[in-house]
């Protein structure tokens, strides 16, 4: 198996034996780095296998066990686990599938976002396509709200998925929902239900129409937040050093309220780009977390 140092983490010298991971939010400062150790640095920036570090450290004069104190060392800042059992089986070097269950310029925008990021991205799969068997999160875009079945079918494959809905006064991403361990989208509609009982039956007439308000620059800022939860989410899940985006949790980008619009949204205006956070907790009816009670 090959190791290799992630090359998204920047590195750069301090002194001439101090090597820094990461600039701004340095991940690992390396001392007392010697030629032996910037040989094999070297070799783990393009990639190579224990044996072939090992036997590039006694070339280089280093003692014994040297290679494995520097892969020790390095661990935070590799690109995948070295190799310890129970740690992640996929194949190396695959990355992550992320399915997108949408279309439009979003859509357009974040399989872009999530392509440059290193993820596989897919769209337009069937249900019974084997591809989602090893999908590690979709996206779902909709107008208004999210219709239950669409939701429901990645709750019940145990597939992480994130919401992006579109309305007349604004844009909402999440919350992302991780099965069994998160409010649900059927939450969020159960949480509207209460608050507005006609909720249900507005929904199902706003389903099928077009996203309101979704142009170039709308597409481009939704998608860039969406793809950030994403690639966390992903991250997090594969041990990666990254947050974990927060469970129960959506951000709503609100229309400028001076702006009068069209009835479409077509020509929304979006002040300043503020998103703004709301918290959902599990509904009581809703048993995505075990059994109503």
């Amino acid at each position: 198996m090959a190791l290799a140092l992630d090359p998204r983490i920047q590195r750069v010298w301090r002194t001439p034996d101090c090597l820094q991971f990461g600039v701004e939010q340095p991940l690992l400062v390396l001392d007392d780095v010697s030629a032996a150790d910037e040989r094999m640095l070297a070799a783990l920036a393009c990639g190579v296998t224990r044996e072939g570090l090992q036997l590039l450290a006694e070339r280089a004069g280093a003692p014994p066990g040297a290679a494995a104190a520097l892969l020790k060392r390095v661990a935070p800042v590799l690109t995948r686990d070295d190799g310890s059992e129970g740690q992640d089986e996929r194949p190396p070097g695959r990355p992550p599938l992320v399915v997108l269950d949408a279309a439009g310029p979003t859509a357009s925008q974040l399989a872009v976002m999530l392509t440059d990021a290193g993820a596989e991205v897919r769209g337009g799969l069937a249900w019974d396509d084997p591809a989602l068997d090893r999908a590690e999160a979709a996206v779902i875009v909709g107008s208004y709200a999210i219709e239950p079945q669409r939701s429901a079918r990645w709750l019940r494959r145990d597939i992480p998925h994130l919401a992006v809905v579109f309305g007349d006064a604004g844009v909402t991403v999440g919350p992302w929902v991780r099965p069994g361990a998160a409010p649900c989208l059927r939450c969020v509609d159960l949480h509207r239900t209460t608050a507005d009982p006609a909720w249900p039956v507005m929904a199902t007439q706003l389903h099928t129409l077009p996203p309101p308000g979704e142009d170039a620059i709308t597409s481009t800022i939704v998608a860039a937040r969406a793809a950030a939860l994403v690639l966390a989410g992903v991250g997090a899940a594969r041990g990666r050093p990254a947050l974990p985006p927060p469970v129960g949790v959506s951000w709503r980008l609100v229309r400028d309220r001076t702006d009068k619009g069209s009835a479409d949204g077509s020509d929304a205006r979006w002040g300043g780009a503020d998103w703004v956070s709301a918290a959902w907790e599990p509904h009581p009816e809703c048993g995505c977390l075990g059994l109503p009670p």
